[in-house]
């Protein structure tokens, strides 16, 4: 049995590196997506609103109504068991500045769902994928059942491994 952890929320860098990944977005777009629902985006009757929290940031701490929301996002729409007993911590990288969060929605209550009719195709995916990566970042990790066979035959060694998901956690 192997635990798989949750990655930490969004910095800059790596928001970047998986808007590409993911969405094949280049970073200036991606940038750009960012800022704009950072600024904020109109929603409906509740008028111009900021999605994100600011884009431009090496941190990967959460305040703690932040962190007090998303576990009680979880606890909703997961269950209990989904949800580890402390909220969890990332360790920043050395050096970095701690002026800003990390990168996050704003609000619990702007699901991607509820803003979609708002946003077009390429601010909602960037939206979805910020969404995503912050919930999964407080959920507690998957366990996965692994299973590797060494065949030797001859003087060839043959490694077969298969792995079956016991507990999807953040998945």
């Amino acid at each position: 049995e192997r635990l798989r952890h949750p990655s930490a929320p969004f910095t800059t860098s790596q928001l970047q590196q998986e808007a590409f990944r993911k969405l094949r977005f280049p970073a200036k777009k991606t940038m750009f997506l960012a800022q704009r629902l950072y600024e904020g985006v109109e929603v409906g009757d509740d008028g111009l609103v900021g999605l994100i929290t600011y884009m431009r940031t090496d941190s990967t701490r959460v305040s703690k109504e932040a962190l007090e929301a998303v576990r009680e996002h979880i606890q909703q729409q997961y269950g209990g068991d989904y949800l580890p007993p402390r909220p969890l911590t990332y360790p920043n990288k050395k050096g970095a500045q701690d002026a800003h969060e990390a990168i996050r929605p704003t609000a619990m209550d702007y699901k991607p769902e509820r803003v979609a009719p708002f946003l077009e195709k390429d601010l909602l995916a960037l939206y979805r994928l910020i969404w995503n990566r912050f919930v999964a970042s407080q959920m507690k990790p998957a366990k996965i059942d692994q299973t590797s066979v060494d065949i030797a035959a001859a003087d060839t060694l043959f490694r077969a491994t298969g792995s079956v998901l016991k507990f999807p956690g953040f998945t």
